[in-house]
């Protein structure tokens, strides 16, 4: 693994300087750069255990860190305008697909034109959530409604997930386990952010290492807590750090997180 590391971040800084030359988007250096030598490249790491790993682990502090910097109060109030854009835009794109891929897809089966459908209708969270930091729009008002809808988005996708080994026979159940799930995770994060973590952090406040490894730990926790659950760790290291965006501490958390998050 350490060697399939070294590669990975020697090529994704080649990339990375000949983007910045071009000036060009930095995470079309990263993206190319993990193609090139991965298994449908070059082939210089082809190992999927350590791909799986250095990924997802990125992946977690990456929406770890979105999650510090997220404002409930001000997602909450546009809460009318991102539910109807999201509704809109899922159900929409669905129906599009579902009568496109209906008459040109494989099969031309409506089961099959409902995967592609819903497939299609679907954006990339990390892709989409990496390029507003970037450009620091994520406090914005468009910013701040995209996020609510990627977030609406994974909702609809565990949803789906839940209810398609059924779906010739759709049932009832298999949803309400997966809304049960994810309110579950919700509550227990909630909880323990509210009553638990706050006297903790408060007693290593002095200790700024303590502080950044208490918040790392409560993000593999809640993203541990939502793998036994059935749900994605990356949603789960979200409603980690939508939990700890209020505390007093999570600007510096934050801070250096993001360095974690750009080495993986």
């Amino acid at each position: 693994m350490i060697t399939d590391i070294a590669l990975c971040i020697v090529a994704a800084w080649v990339m990375a300087v000949i983007c910045q030359l071009g000036k060009q988007p930095l995470l079309i250096a990263y993206l190319g750069a993990g193609f090139a030598i991965g298994p449908h490249g070059l082939r210089w790491v082809e190992k999927k255990d350590s791909i799986q790993t250095i990924s997802e682990i990125g992946l977690i502090l990456l929406l770890f860190m979105i999650g510090l910097e997220m404002d409930l109060k001000k997602m909450l109030g546009s809460g009318k305008v991102i539910s109807r854009t999201a509704l809109t835009q899922i159900l929409g794109c669905i129906a599009l697909g579902w009568v496109f891929f209906g008459l040109v897809g494989p099969g031309h089966g409506w089961l099959e034109a409902n995967y592609l459908a819903v497939a299609a209708a679907m954006s990339s969270t990390v892709i989409i959530i990496k390029i507003l930091h970037d450009k620091r729009e994520l406090e914005t008002l468009p910013g701040r409604i995209t996020i609510g809808v990627l977030v609406m988005q994974d909702l609809f996708v565990i949803l789906f997930l839940a209810v398609q080994p059924n779906l010739k026979n759709p049932e009832l159940a298999p949803l309400l386990l997966a809304l049960a799930r994810v309110m579950m995770l919700v509550g227990v994060a909630y909880l323990v952010s509210r009553f638990l973590l706050p006297p903790i952090f408060k007693f290593v406040a002095n200790q700024p290492e303590l502080v950044l490894v208490g918040a790392l730990a409560w993000c593999f926790l809640c993203a541990g807590l939502a793998n036994k659950l059935g749900l994605s760790r990356e949603m789960g290291a979200l409603v980690a750090g939508v939990a700890l965006s209020t505390f007093p501490y999570a600007l510096d958390v934050a801070a250096k997180v993001i360095s974690l998050r750009d080495f993986l």
